[in-house]
């Protein structure tokens, strides 16, 4: 696909959602033909695939690098934290308008597969190994509950309080602090 016409199309889902995704909003916003659009194959189903494998591509980068990072499983946990919100951040047009994107018929739709539990389980079975996190009793609901405010938190406060001075930085620091750290 042209990258010019996916720059185009992604930033049409961010400003206006999937509705936006059509062959005449690209073409009018990029400067060509209709025909071009459809020439390079860019329809909504095709950016929402491309979309959806960068997020793995992503995710597989960003979320296995704190297990290689010397420190212990609390530093690890943070570390982790942090990198979610990297994904999100990269990701954001996409997680902005839908909460599924992680979810395996979506994923199964463009052929991905992603082992989303690997690096939270390893990095708690290093914190227990070496005393810094307690072990949770259900450790699988524990990570979906814990990315999943991360994640939804993280998007949300970006999309949709971006103007409130809810930066990158801002967010993910103040996220982090506030999920690794607790209120108390």
């Amino acid at each position: 696909m042209d990258q010019k016409l996916v720059a185009v199309a992604v930033e049409l889902l961010d400003e206006e959602g999937w509705p936006a995704l059509s062959l005449d909003r690209i073409a009018e916003r990029a400067g060509v033909s209709r025909a071009t659009v459809w020439r390079h194959g860019l329809t909504r189903a095709s950016v929402e695939a491309l979309l959806r494998r960068r997020l793995v591509a992503d995710y597989r980068e960003l979320m296995w690098a704190p297990l290689t990072m010397d420190g212990s499983g609390r530093d690890r946990l943070t570390a982790a934290l942090h990198a979610l919100c990297a994904v999100a951040e990269r990701n954001l047009p996409l997680l902005a308008h839908t909460e599924e994107a992680f979810h395996g018929p979506d994923l199964d739709g463009v052929g991905e597969q992603l082992d989303f539990f690997g690096p939270w389980l390893r990095i708690l079975e290093a914190g227990a190994a070496d005393g810094t996190l307690d072990p949770p009793q259900d450790r699988e609901r524990y990570v979906v509950a814990l990315t999943n405010l991360t994640l939804l938190t993280y998007v949300h406060l970006r999309a949709f309080h971006g103007p409130y001075g809810w930066t990158a930085a801002s967010t993910a620091d103040y996220l982090v602090d506030l999920l690794a750290s607790g209120y108390r």
